[in-house]
């Protein structure tokens, strides 16, 4: 045991994000350490009176930083998720000039390659038959109308387009074959536009163009903007800023008059009022208005970047961003700058475009590095871009006296108080830096474990106290800490279980207790102690007496690495990677992934005030119900439903701390704190992504019989029959499109909803002649769902045969032909009286043959042309007996067309029938031999009789007819195992015998086929 007094600390380090501290304020001591102002809110639960450990802290005033709390998670631009898109991803080219998102929630990009509409996952783009224009040229402008027209401008003119289709609104011969820069439309609905051949005016169609003539300085405008008071500004490419109010005229700002540039790459309006301009060397611009010419200008000397500025955004949030040439972006919050640039992860900093979406998200365009995006994470992360001394976290505890401490292994400890960060290394008496785990006991001790170097205590005093194997550990891996009810601290390592008598450790052996590795501990409301071990299950140690609980006795797994008590006195396991255990009243329960749970790994377990579990794993954490978990082990629910937070979510790394205790805490305000390879994940229950309402469903590409169809808002009139319809489908959203899932329902075809998940794609093969209603929802969550205000009708046209017109013309022949044949027969009768005799004698005998007839097709199935059940039962029972007498075997199949319930509801009956049909024919070609019988079963069953075959013989036969229907490629839309129409069969074969009959030869095969029903289907059992 060795004992060190930390010294002064030495360095006080800035961090980026400032979160506040809801806990009691508490004087800090003075012994070294590096303390840093905090950047993450550590909350912490009223456990008592405040006591613990004197740790240093820098008399540095933290006054003057700017701190919130975890309510704004994006304080600092760390916070920011980036993501990219380049061409490989779709984009048209990594050139990105012009940025908008739509009223309907896409987001249109012109490039230098061309137009393309993004949904969150996917581009859109378009080819030369819809416009030259756009297909591969150049787009400088987007702007959307009050009617929802999209304004693009390009390298001669601009186009609008509407309902799918291009038209010329600016064109090449007013322009003089020069680019359109960018639009705005005013009150009046008037659209303006700005472009290197002057100022356009385009109303009720007509266009006006201003240049020098008019006022204009320069004909070379760059950006509009229409400010508070209706003026209109106008940013040029040589002659600075200039100001046309609604009065008419132009008022010019240029160095001549104050403004501190010529160059102006783009002009903003402010809602307080004026504009924002951004220039090619001067900086930001600020200009209150036309009446107030002093501008403010910001440059490098105020924090931006560069002074060499391109683009401007404003976001929901209401914070100004800039985009440089070379540096980056900046945002303005609170009159100060915030930088993001390729240091920080952003794809380029040479900034071209950007927009803000209604999410909260800013796109931003770049020269040649593609598309980025700022999001928001959907859970606030401390790592070391927030003043962390390392991204492994791997413990965190909620001390008594207000302090929130973190492990991690590599950078020591942390402590989080009163909005700092305060670390302690090796150098200040630690160890080591690699930390495991922490316990705080009852006064106010701080104990720590170590991957490396067993334990540390940390005392009132300050003294940090080391204990490995020579002060009795049986090893200097330490997984687990405790104090029980009794005061006794146990310790967990990965050589086995030790605990402390006040001086030293002793190894503690016993019969039934864990003689390796030990990851949990925990004591339950009996007093009794529970060990989770890494390979020999679960120990419990009551009154001196050990239990060992194993897979052998219910649990799923030997490996135990987490244990929690819930209100009721229920123990659950948590394993490492095969589900969750709950020992409850005696009896062992299991939950696995086939039954709900998002993944089987189990490493924590903390509950929220709704009664979740927040669960960690190895690609991510998720939430699952506790009531639910119950109700499903008692038997009262069939499947429980789990929530996933992953990749998509923002995470910095989706590796999180396991195999030790304590890997996560719940904070006063019900925050759960879960540690990851990527710093310390904060998730707020009440705030989760997906947890607002559904995003809106939208057509977003709509082709028939392979060619696109313009969505105009009207009724879909298609051609005479089958049609082959194709949909693309799009939501509202495109900060959550990963979570998004569908479902439509085609009135007129199917009968129920149809969840199709997240496949954004839905094709109707054959639509035949009628008419049809598409209604489309959204969710984002699976339970709650969003139905499209404007459902799709569709109407196919019938051919002539089938007209009204047609069909009623028919009848009235038919009507016409059946009179004439009765007034025709009424003649005849009289003339063959004599002849009936005769025809007695004949028809007698054709009935006798009439009859034998039907006696034949008793036995057969109508649709498909098989015997049916009648003729199966009559050969079974004689080829048993057969069998039985000659001591030979019988084989039998049993078939199920796949999903056939689906395929009649989606597909229709007469399709179904049609199926059935083609079904049949493979299981009449099957057999050949005599005495084999292929047979209908009943519904979608069929039935193979195979005399002398065995099991094997069998088998075969029934994957020739397995493959042979597969290969009919039959579409199946809505098949859980394949895109075509499949079938399951179940084989048996014995030889009949007093102990066999012909029953269980039946019951074997039904047994089979259900087998293969839950293996997947479409497949032999």
């Amino acid at each position: 045991m060795k004992s060190v007094r930390s010294p002064i600390p030495s360095a006080v380090r800035p961090v980026a994000l400032a979160l506040a501290l809801a806990a009691t304020a508490s004087s800090m001591g003075a012994a070294r350490a590096v303390t840093s102002p905090l950047t993450a809110a550590a909350v912490v639960p009223d456990k008592g009176p405040a006591s613990g450990p004197v740790v240093p802290a820098s008399p540095a005033s933290a006054a003057s930083e700017a701190y919130v709390d975890l309510r704004d998670p994006v304080r600092a631009v760390s916070q920011y998720k980036i993501d990219l898109w380049q061409t490989d991803q779709g984009l048209p080219l990594n050139t990105v000039q012009a940025l908008l998102q739509s009223r309907d929630g896409g987001l249109w990009i012109g490039t230098a390659g061309g137009l393309a509409r993004f949904d969150g996952k996917r581009f859109v783009t378009f080819d030369t038959t819809q416009s030259p224009e756009v297909a591969s040229q150049p787009i400088f402008g987007l702007m959307e109308d009050t009617r929802g027209r999209l304004w693009i401008g390009h390298p001669s003119g601009a186009l609008v387009y509407e309902h799918g289709r291009f038209t010329p609104a600016i064109t090449k011969a007013q322009t003089g074959a020069r680019r359109i820069w960018s639009f705005v439309q005013d009150k009046s609905g008037t659209v303006w536009a700005a472009g290197e051949a002057g100022l356009f005016r385009v109303r009720d169609g007509e266009v006006r163009n201003y240049g020098l003539a008019d006022g204009l300085p320069t004909l070379k405008l760059r950006a509009l903007a229409l400010d508070t008071a209706g003026t209109l500004w106008i940013a040029t490419s040589n002659a600075g800023l200039v100001a046309m109010p609604p009065d008419g005229g132009f008022k010019v700002f240029d160095t001549r008059n104050g403004f501190p540039h010529l160059v102006v790459r783009q002009v903003m309006a402010d809602p307080a009022g004026g504009v924002w301009a951004v220039t090619a060397g001067g900086g930001l611009v600020r200009m209150q208005g036309v009446d107030h010419p002093a501008p403010r200008v910001y440059t490098t000397a105020d924090g931006l970047s560069s002074d060499h500025l391109t683009a401007l955004a404003r976001d929901a949030r209401g914070d100004l961003w800039v985009g440089s040439w070379g540096g980056g972006v900046s945002r303005m919050r609170d009159g100060r700058f915030d930088t993001l640039s390729t240091a920080n992860g952003l794809a380029g900093s040479q900034i071209w475009s950007m927009a803000a979406d209604r999410e909260g998200s800013l796109w931003i365009g770049t020269w040649v590095d593609g598309l980025n995006r700022l999001r928001n994470r959907s859970f606030t992360v401390l790592g070391t871009p927030e003043g962390l001394s390392h991204d492994n976290v791997r413990s965190v505890l909620f001390a008594r006296d207000g302090s929130t401490w973190v492990a991690t292994s590599g950078g020591g400890l942390n402590r989080l108080k009163d909005g700092r960060i305060t670390v302690m290394r090796k150098a200040d008496g630690l160890p080591t830096d690699e930390i495991s785990t922490l316990h705080e006991t009852r006064d106010g001790t701080l104990w720590i474990g170590t991957y490396t170097a067993g334990v540390a205590r940390l005392g009132r005093d300050g003294r940090f106290e080391s204990f490995g194997i020579d002060a009795g550990l049986p090893g200097n891996e330490v997984r687990a800490i405790l104090e029980d009810r009794a005061g006794t601290l146990w310790v967990g390592t990965r050589s086995g279980l030790a605990r402390f008598d006040g001086h030293r450790f002793e190894a503690v052996k016993a019969p039934g207790l864990p003689a390796e590795g030990v990851a949990a501990i925990l004591q339950d409301r009996s007093g009794a102690l529970w060990f989770g071990t890494t390979g020999q299950g679960l120990a419990r140690w009551q009154d001196g007496v050990a239990k060992t609980f194993t897979v052998a006795d219910g649990l799923v797994s030997n490996w135990i690495i987490a244990l929690k008590e819930d209100a009721r006195g229920a123990l659950w396991v948590g394993t490492n990677g095969e589900g969750i255990n709950r020992i409850k009243d005696g009896r062992i329960g299991a939950i696995r992934t086939d039954d709900g749970l998002w993944d089987g790994l189990s490493q924590t377990f903390l509950e929220d005030r709704a009664g979740q579990f927040w669960i960690t794993c190895n690609r991510g954490f998720y939430r699952v119900s506790r009531a639910d978990l119950e109700a499903f082990l008692d038997g009262k629910l069939e499947r429980v439903r789990s929530v996933g937070f992953g990749p998509g979510d923002a995470l910095r790394a989706t590796s999180f701390a396991g195999g030790l205790q304590s890997a996560g805490g719940v904070d006063a305000q019900g925050r759960v704190w879960l540690p990851s390879s990527g710093g310390l994940v904060i998730v707020d229950p009440a705030r989760l992504p997906g947890g607002g309402e559904p995003p809106a469903p939208r057509i977003e590409l709509l082709k028939v019989d392979g060619e696109t169809h313009a969505l105009d808002g009207h009724a879909l009139a298609l051609p005479p029959g089958p049609v082959a319809l194709r949909l693309t489908l799009a939501a509202s959203t495109l900060r959550e499109a990963d979570r998004v899932r569908f479902r439509f329902l085609m009135e007129g075809l199917t009968r129920d909803w149809t969840d199709v998940g997240a496949d954004r794609e839905l094709t109707f093969p054959a639509l035949q002649h009628g008419r049809y209603r598409l209604r489309l929802s959204s969710s984002l969550d699976g339970a709650r769902w969003r139905e499209s205000d404007t459902p799709l009708d569709v109407t196919v046209r019938p051919r002539f045969h089938q007209t009204g017109w047609f069909q009623a013309l028919v009848a009235l022949l038919a009507i016409g032909l059946f009179a004439g044949l009765v007034s025709w027969r009424t003649r005849l009768t009289r003339r063959r009286q004599a002849e009936m005799e005769q025809l007695v004698a004949q028809r007698t005998e054709e009935l006798r043959l009439a009859n034998e007839h039907l006696r034949r097709l008793s036995f057969l199935d109508a649709v498909t042309g098989l015997a049916n059940r009648r003729r199966f039962n009559e050969a079974a029972a004689e080829e048993w007996r057969r069998a039985r007498r000659s001591g030979g075997s019988l084989g039998l199949v049993l078939a199920d067309v796949d999903a056939f319930k689906r395929y009649n509801d989606q597909m229709g009956h007469l399709k179904g029938d049609e199926a059935l049909a083609a079904v049949g024919a493979v299981f009449a070609a099957s057999v050949g031999r005599a005495g084999d019988l292929a047979a209908r079963y009943g519904g979608e069953e069929f039935v193979v009789l195979l005399p002398g075959a065995d099991r094997a013989a069998a088998a075969d036969v029934a994957e020739h007819i397995r493959a042979g229907i597969e290969a009919l490629g039959l579409p199946h839309p809505s098949s859980p195992a394949a895109p075509v129409l499949t079938v399951s069969l179940g084989v048996a074969a014995c030889v009949p015998s007093d102990e066999r009959t012909l029953e269980s030869l039946i019951a074997e095969a039904d047994d089979a086929l259900y087998t293969a029903k839950r293996e997947g289907r479409n497949r032999v059992r």
